[in-house]
């Protein structure tokens, strides 16, 4: 076998060296996605376990009330606490069931199913939903007359306005002051749950949707991650707009029927 020349090893050296650039290249791809899918993870995880806990716990409380002072407690007061150990339960089912259907429904599945809305329906829905809680806060709710159409998937929009109208009620005034609204604008409508709390700095509505570590005894934001993840899959948006000592106004956007 004739012997290779300094320019075939060069060159074969040459080649070893390429391939083993691409093979680092793509594992660093493929690590950079395992990282990406891990982040994801990390982040459902830290959203269900937001989610149920702050219903869950109303749950235990009213459950170790019953416990302790059912004798002295009268019909209507036992009504009232069973009802909402009822209702907070569904709270924990419905938040669990949203999440992972919003963690596992493709794309191309949720598109077959959008459709124009019937805005007035779901939000009542949403309110009836929530009556006990507005009853429990004395909160008072201002709704519009009319709704635009716009284009969305029923059950997910009604989990964006109950994350969104819940957080009004529990971190408004007192009483809360809710009111909700909407508005078109370039092709899309925008709708939005104004409160009357404290508000935000600037500072904290640039972490609003990102922080990780939320304190569930004062963040605005329980939920806010199912909600931006909701928005990402009907292609709309979800923001804030606040004033410290002028409340606040989360809004969301879909697309308008053409």
């Amino acid at each position: 076998m004739a012997a290779k020349t300094k320019a075939q090893l060069l060159e074969e050296i040459k080649s070893l060296g390429n391939e083993n650039r691409r093979a680092e290249s793509s594992l660093r791809r493929r690590t950079d996605d395992l990282l990406a899918i891990q982040k994801k993870l990390d982040a459902f995880s830290h959203t269900l376990a937001n989610d149920i806990r702050e219903p869950l716990g109303r749950v235990v409380s009213f459950a170790q009330m019953l416990e302790k002072d059912r004798s002295e407690l009268s019909d209507e007061e036992l009504e009232h606490y069973l009802h909402a150990i009822v209702q907070r339960g569904c709270e924990v089912v419905a938040a669990v069931d949203e999440l992972l259907a919003v963690q596992a429904a493709p794309s191309t599945e949720i598109a077959e199913e959008i459709g124009p809305l019937d805005m007035g329906r779901v939000v009542a829905g949403v309110l009836e939903r929530m009556a006990y809680m507005v009853r429990e806060y004395q909160a008072k709710v201002i709704v519009p007359a009319d709704w635009p159409v716009a284009l969305g998937h029923g059950p997910w929009v009604e989990e964006v306005w109950a994350n969104l109208i819940s957080n009004a009620i529990r971190y408004g005034g007192q009483p809360p002051r809710v009111e909700l609204g909407a508005e078109s604008k370039d092709g899309s409508i925008r709708f939005w749950v104004r409160d009357n709390g404290q508000g935000l700095a600037l500072e904290e509505q640039v972490r609003l949707f990102t922080r990780r570590d939320r304190n569930p005894a004062t963040e605005y934001g329980l939920g806010l991650t199912l909600v931006q993840r909701i928005m990402e899959k009907l292609g709309g948006q979800v923001g804030v707009e606040s004033e410290v000592g002028r409340g606040s106004l989360f809004y969301f956007t879909l697309p308008a029927p053409r």
